[in-house]
């Protein structure tokens, strides 16, 4: 294992070429999470020393100020790690990492979640034969207690060649899923900004960052795995998840042909969160129940509307 200030001079010491114009760049945002890290490491090296990828990848790890520093272990392409001096959440360190890096495809992954045994060289070999792709979006292996189920967007797959008909439904429902089954082109990211709210958003960095895309592509077969039961997730914070969503009607009621409405359409969504955080949301939730339920019926019924195509 590896201090995390000597990583960089242990690799020039090593001798490992490094090619600045790789092809992809995985950011891995940290935070208390050395053991997790450790196996989605080991996962990474596995993937890389077997398929030769050593030139083509480079690991950009952000220590979100953990309580005991973050230790890299030994790796067989390019590593970098920095260590944020107060904790500033995921989106903060992802645009740290993005600074940072120099793929032309950007990969983030979260810490705890891990990726199968092809996974690297199959999103390599796609990234490769499509050079043009702004958005690539692959499946993943859900794991929640005993439980393990294969999952991927179909309607993303269905609509992948219609940009509009792709963000007309994923400013309601964030259908294409957690952002380890998503890697973007550098063009796209550096044309948004990762927004720093308190939950949803990989869901908002989908919506800005499709509003600018020409090209994307859809690959379900090329599976990351997603470990759901983490109790430090966001999605088990109940008042960060409501004001996640209420931060991001903010922005996608002005996509939205309901305006301000999607807001009710939202806090109905988060209604089980809403009754477990309690307080000022759950006496407004109450007294307007029967409205944000009637909001939530139309839209929800709008946005599975098939759409007629142009000829």
């Amino acid at each position: 294992m590896l201090p995390l200030g000597r990583i960089w001079r242990e690799q020039k010491i090593m001798g490992i070429a490094i090619d600045e114009k790789c092809t992809l760049s995985i950011i891995i945002p940290v935070y208390n999470r050395q053991e997790t890290f450790n196996a989605l490491m080991a996962d990474l090296s596995q993937a890389i020393i077997n398929n030769n990828l050593e030139h083509k990848i480079e690991v950009i790890v952000i220590d979100d100020a953990s309580s005991v520093p973050l230790i890299l272990p030994a790796f067989p392409s390019k590593l970098i790690c920095e260590r944020n001096q107060k904790n500033s959440g995921a989106p903060y360190s992802r645009a740290k990492g993005l600074k940072l890096s120099l793929g032309k495809f950007i990969h983030f992954h979260d810490s705890d979640d891990s990726i199968s045994d092809s996974w690297l060289i199959d999103l390599i070999t796609e990234l490769t034969a499509k050079p043009d792709i702004d958005i690539l979006v692959t499946g993943r292996v859900d794991f929640e207690h005993q439980s393990i189920n294969e999952r991927f967007s179909k309607f993303f797959n269905k609509q992948v060649h219609d940009s509009k008909r792709v963000l007309s439904r994923l400013i309601y429902w964030n259908y294409i899923g957690p952002i380890g089954g998503v890697t973007f082109s550098r063009k796209v990211l550096e044309s948004i900004k990762i927004r720093r709210i308190a939950s949803c958003q990989d869901w908002q960095m989908y919506i800005d960052a499709i509003k600018n895309s020409t090209i994307m592509s859809s690959r379900p077969d090329i599976q990351f795995m997603f470990h759901k039961t983490g109790d430090d997730r966001i999605s088990h914070n109940p008042r960060k998840k409501i004001l996640g969503h209420l931060q991001l009607a903010k922005q996608t009621h002005k996509d939205s042909i309901f305006g301000r409405h999607i807001r009710l359409f939202y806090l109905y969504a988060c209604k089980q969160h809403i009754y477990n955080k309690g307080g000022f949301i759950l006496a407004f939730y109450k007294k307007h129940q029967l409205q944000i339920f009637m909001t939530f019926l139309v839209i929800a019924a709008y946005s599975f509307m098939p759409r007629l195509r142009k000829p």
